[in-house]
């Protein structure tokens, strides 16, 4: 667990050093909130995005979020999760639609017992980003967990139900 603090703590620091407010002749919206279906943050989950101008071409996206997922039995589940996604990216382009890769993890939180289990993931996407405040905003993404069989650290030996492609819709502001 001090491992994972290590490191969101080190892309905090990057992310506040390095990101600085660029002013453009567009004042591109800075933030985002949206619904997430499927994806990282398990099956519905709701995020809140922030955007940091690098240049003309390139943002920083930070995103966390709480969602909820299940084990992959459909009828009867015996466990529900809460979902706790959380990523930083690189998104390129020049104006509404850009091209979308970073890292991410999920932290899933069994509700019916004390235990958690971890997953670490690149993620890849497309999405439209409008240019102006209280516009609509789209994002298609595909995050591959990672496969590592180790306890608490990956989800390939669990139950949880993690669909790798997803959807965002929401409102920039």
């Amino acid at each position: 667990m001090k491992y994972i603090v290590n490191i969101v703590f080190v892309f905090w620091i990057t992310n506040n050093i390095i990101c600085q407010e660029i002013k453009f002749f567009n004042q591109r919206p800075l933030k985002n909130i949206f619904l997430g279906i499927a994806g990282d943050g398990g099956l519905a989950s709701i995020n809140h995005e922030k955007l940091h101008l690098l240049s003309f071409k390139l943002m920083i996206s930070n995103r966390v979020g709480l969602g909820l997922s299940q084990d992959y039995s459909f009828t009867d589940p015996e466990n529900y999760y809460i979902a706790i996604p959380s990523n930083i990216s690189f998104c390129f382009g020049r104006r509404r639609l850009l091209f979308e890769l970073g890292f991410g993890s999920t932290v899933f939180l069994n509700i019916n017992k004390p235990f958690y289990e971890f997953s670490f993931y690149p993620i890849i996407g497309y999405r439209f980003q409008p240019l102006t405040k209280n516009k609509l905003f789209i994002k298609i993404f595909a995050s591959l967990p990672n496969k590592l069989n180790s306890d608490n650290m990956s989800i390939a030996s669990s139950k949880v139900l993690f669909i790798p492609l997803g959807i965002n819709i929401g409102k920039s502001f």
